[in-house]
């Protein structure tokens, strides 16, 4: 009888070791990598998909079509500074399209370096709190939709592309993982 309550004493030590130290840990990781994952799927997941909205460069009829920061077009092979060039140099027009890459048209939303999926990180911050972050500045407007400025100027609106948050969906792979943890435990 004393063997049986001592072996019961450890399940509930080992347990109480779990929710304290290890829980929070698993928490923490499954959901970084929940919330990295919905770039992949350029969508946030919770009771189905929910798509985001496609950025106005793969839009053909928007004049942020193809548009990408610092993009840059090839000399044209007359130009004098390609090597080997034998026809004579005829310059561009007065303004040719500039910072157009044909790549960024067909660049998943959210993902042009992978910093922002990359800097989701948590914290443990008691053993019945774990916080969720990302400490890239502009997570937040992505991540509610809000307004920025273009290049300082110009004011538009990005809408929301939630990729953390609430969801059902994480909540239940967390519950399963747990549950089956405290089955381990304590048989």
């Amino acid at each position: 009888m004393a063997n049986d309550f001592d072996k019961f004493r450890r399940k509930l030590d080992r347990l109480q070791r779990y929710m304290e130290r290890d829980m929070p840990r698993i928490i923490g990781i499954e959901s970084a990598n929940f919330f990295s994952e919905n770039f992949d799927r350029q969508g946030f997941l919770d009771n189905g998909l929910k798509k985001w909205k496609k950025p106005k460069r793969t839009d053909p009829n928007s004049p942020w079509y193809g548009f990408q920061y610092r993009a840059r077009t090839k000399l044209p092979s007359n130009h004098p500074r390609r090597r080997g060039a034998k026809k004579p140099y005829k310059p561009r027009k007065a303004n040719p399209i500039t910072n157009f890459s044909p790549a960024a048209t067909k660049k998943p939303t959210l993902v042009n370096t992978g910093r922002l999926a990359n800097s989701i990180d948590f914290r443990i911050i008691s053993p019945k709190k774990v916080e969720i972050y990302s400490d890239v500045p502009y997570a937040a407007v992505h991540n509610y939709g809000g307004t920025i400025k273009i290049f300082g100027r110009k004011t538009t609106r990005v809408p929301q592309r939630r990729f953390m948050g609430p969801s059902a969906e994480l909540n239940r792979q967390i519950k399963k993982i747990i549950e089956q943890d405290i089955k381990r435990i304590m048989k």
